[in-house]
């Protein structure tokens, strides 16, 4: 159990860390410099700097760090010389002369500028400079300082987020967890940072109800949620460990504890009073909320006594009402489900959910008989449920009583003639009636679909040349389905054992098409079937 719940904590922070953007690509802000110190350069100190940080932005490296180092033997007492030094350290690092950014660079900012911004910024980048070239151990040191001590700058969260990654690798479930901590607790949250500790706090949430930690995680759940939304995300976080600890007999104990915190943090949310609508919606989700708790660890018992509870202080509704029939169709009490759905306020929502339950209980007689009903109470929605009833008798592969309705809708719903003009079609190619399909599919008016579906029935009938010529009708007219349609050509020739023209008509793919991905598959057909080597816009024989 322990080694699952560790597996379960690195691959969750691996997440985290696949969702977060590279620290090299979000750290770009610590390397800026703000409007207001731009404001103190002169003149020709802000032309300088201009100059250099054009040639960074366009990552041209080596005259950047020129410019930069020129900036520091022109203006080596102005307030931006220790941004002109991280910049040309991070010029260095591109180049790949980490060492260099780091002794010369990096640290040289924080000896000669120990109280500037630069200087945390240069802190962080010379641990995630010893972590990109390998050395973990220096850089796991120099990350922790910065984590340690600017817990509330953007230098500090990156660095707990580089920890996190480098806990991750070494499978350190220890560190993790700590890095995972200070980002939700003790990082400052703006616009920058907001994502990474709002994520690293959901998954200590998760790793701490697996722990039997619903305190803690709770608490950590509530730095990123408001109490509108933190109940629902207490038990979405959690449901993965109570499912957990419920399908391991082993862990009956852990199941049944957890269910109960879970419960009791839910019953003290309730609002002291529920006059308004608003107060009341709160309470009642909260009952949901519990009953999703009880589904979880599969307490059938007590979740009927909260659909009983709710019944009582909130009055049955039509919600409430598919709510107990959703859990019992779950259950597989389909007759249980359908008493529920007859007390529906709503009698036509009511009787679509009964018919939907027969459909998968596999009981076609009353789901016919149930839509039957629907089309004599709603007549302004007959074709609905016509075509549902034809869709139903598809699913039992009754397709004459399905092309029956269909005809009748073509007579009443002249409006939609070609959706069941299609709908027709489609039901006996279903029903492999390949020449009673190509029959209405030819009267439809969905070019160039229509010719796609006639050519495969053909070829289903071996009928391979009419095939052919429904194909080049398509290339003839629509220029996107052209590629496709000439690879079909090809496909339809070897099918009817026709080598050159097959060949013929996949080299012609490949002549008139070299970008398209039809071409790519023209040209790999031919190399795989007939050992030919084509090149895109031409061909050679081996």
């Amino acid at each position: 159990m322990v080694g699952r719940t560790k597996g379960r904590m690195i691959s969750t922070v691996l997440l985290f860390l696949a969702l977060a953007p590279s620290v090299r690509g979000q750290s770009s802000h610590l390397n800026e410099m703000s409007l207001e110190r731009w404001g103190k350069l002169r003149e020709v100190e802000r032309h300088q700097m201009q100059v250099a940080e054009k040639y960074f932005r366009d990552r041209n490296w080596t005259v950047a760090a020129d410019e930069y180092e020129k900036y520091m033997t022109l203006y080596e007492s102005s307030n931006a010389a220790s941004h002109a030094l991280l910049k040309w350290a991070m010029c260095q690092v591109e180049m790949r002369h980490q060492n260099t950014a780091i002794d010369d660079g990096f640290r040289s900012v924080v000896d000669y500028w120990p109280d500037s911004e630069d200087a945390i910024a240069a802190s962080f980048y010379v641990g995630k400079t010893l972590q990109d070239i390998g050395q973990t151990k220096k850089a796991k040191v120099a990350l922790k300082e910065v984590a340690d001590q600017h817990a509330k700058h953007l230098a500090g969260v990156h660095a707990m987020v580089s920890l996190a990654q480098i806990a991750t690798i070494e499978n350190d479930e220890q560190a993790i967890v700590e890095n995972l901590r200070k980002l939700t607790f003790q990082a400052t949250r703006d616009k920058l940072t907001r994502r990474q500790c709002e994520t690293a706090s959901i998954q200590l949430a998760a790793h701490l109800f697996g722990n039997s930690q619903s305190s803690d995680a709770i608490e950590a759940l509530a730095t990123t949620y408001q109490l509108d939304r933190l109940a629902n995300e207490v038990v979405n976080q959690s449901r993965t460990a109570l499912r957990t600890f419920t399908s391991d007999p082993k862990s009956t104990a852990k199941s049944a504890a957890l269910a109960d915190e879970l419960i009791a943090y839910l019953r003290e949310q309730e609002p002291e009073s529920i006059e308004t609508e608003q107060t009341k919606g709160f309470a009642k989700n909260l009952c949901y909320l519990v009953i999703d708790v009880q589904q979880t660890a599969k307490r059938n018992d007590q979740v009927l006594a909260e659909f009983s509870n709710i019944a009582k202080r909130f009055g049955s509704d039509d919600e409430l009402l598919g709510r107990i029939a959703n859990w019992y169709q779950a259950n597989g009490q389909y007759e249980k489900a359908r008493e529920n759905y007859k007390k529906f306020a709503d009698k036509i929502v009511g009787l679509t959910l009964i018919a939907d339950s027969y459909r998968q209980e596999k009981n076609l007689t009353h789901a016919i008989q149930t839509y039957a009903k629907l089309i004599a109470a709603d007549s302004e929605n007959q074709s609905k449920w016509k075509a549902l009833s034809a869709t139903t008798y598809r699913e039992f592969e009754k397709y004459a009583e399905a092309i029956t309705l269909y005809q009748q809708l073509m007579q009443e719903d002249t409006t939609n003639g070609d959706r069941w003009l299609w709908e027709t079609a489609t039901t006996h190619r279903e029903a492999g009636d390949w020449r009673a399909a190509i029959g209405f599919f030819r009267q439809s008016e969905r070019f160039p679909d229509s010719y796609r579906e006639m050519a495969s029935c053909h070829r289903h009938l071996k009928q391979h040349s009419e095939a052919v010529t429904l194909y080049n009708q398509i290339a003839g007219g629509d220029k996107a389905a052209a590629p496709w349609a000439m690879l079909q050509i090809g496909y339809t020739e070897e099918e009817a054992k026709r080598k050159d023209q097959a060949i013929a008509a996949f080299k012609k793919v490949c002549k008139l098409f070299p970008k398209d991905q039809n071409a790519s598959r023209a040209h790999a057909h031919l190399q795989n079937q007939y050992k030919l080597t084509v090149t895109l816009g031409g061909s050679k024989q081996d």
